[in-house]
């Protein structure tokens, strides 16, 4: 617990350091607890600048926790640059970051037929990591082959602004995450032994891939025309 207080504390220096030199402390540097005792985060002495999140809006939210419990009724949003939930407490209107350590997975509920949103806690290893690290993946779509993005916000190093990036990846029947583009030749180099089914059956429908959407809708018919369980 002391190691991870450390490096969240850290994260919220360099967060303060690009945002006009503000301070993003947390207040006492203790973990605030829900009244249920089931989540906890870290209060933020002032907001975080809007830029760093997926969406402007407060989303009500179903945290399942790693002992499959669930934590309904709190307001979270997702924070691209610290890549953590801040967790706004509306009785109060404090803003806090969510301790994840014991978050399995969470969706964020817009109250729309459209437009929830459904992260989960996996583990990524990147080129430019030493070792695989636990990071919140957005589901776009799930079946046999499941579709992951990652959002990812880094600052600038001429200036104030901050830089989006979308990173995508994929597991077969839920097993080795892998790295795509959205690119149907990146795709097709993540099938293994699906690789030539996949690629008969999206010449036969006349479905290519250059974006997210596209990537999609690919992965969708996939799962419904390909028998990825033999």
């Amino acid at each position: 617990m002391l190691k991870s207080t450390s490096i969240l504390i850290l994260i919220l220096s360099l967060s303060a350091r690009l945002i006009g030199q503000q301070s993003y402390d947390c207040e006492n540097k203790v973990l605030t607890k829900s009244l249920e005792e089931k989540l906890s985060g870290y209060v933020l002495s002032q907001p975080l600048n809007n830029k760093q999140y997926q969406s402007r809006d407060w989303y009500e939210a179903i945290v399942t926790l790693e002992d499959g419990r669930t934590v309904t009724g709190e307001w979270l949003r997702y924070n691209g640059f610290l890549d953590k939930f801040i967790w706004l407490k509306k009785n109060t209107n404090q803003q806090l970051i969510l301790n994840d350590e014991i978050v399995e997975k969470v969706q964020l509920n817009s109250g729309k037929v459209i437009g929830n949103s459904y992260f989960e806690k996996i583990k990524v290893k990147r080129w430019y990591d030493t070792d695989s690290v636990f990071t919140f993946l957005e589901v776009l779509s799930e079946g046999p082959l499941t579709l992951y993005a990652q959002w990812k916000v880094s600052d600038s190093q001429s200036s104030n602004e901050f830089i989006n990036d979308y990173f995508y990846f994929i597991t077969i029947n839920n097993t080795q995450l892998i790295a795509v583009k959205p690119r149907k030749s990146s795709l097709f180099a993540s099938l293994g032994s699906y690789k030539a089914e996949c690629k008969q059956a999206l010449k036969k429908a006349n479905l290519g891939v250059s974006n997210e959407s596209d990537l999609i809708r690919v992965i969708e018919y996939l799962n419904k025309i390909v028998d990825f369980k033999k």
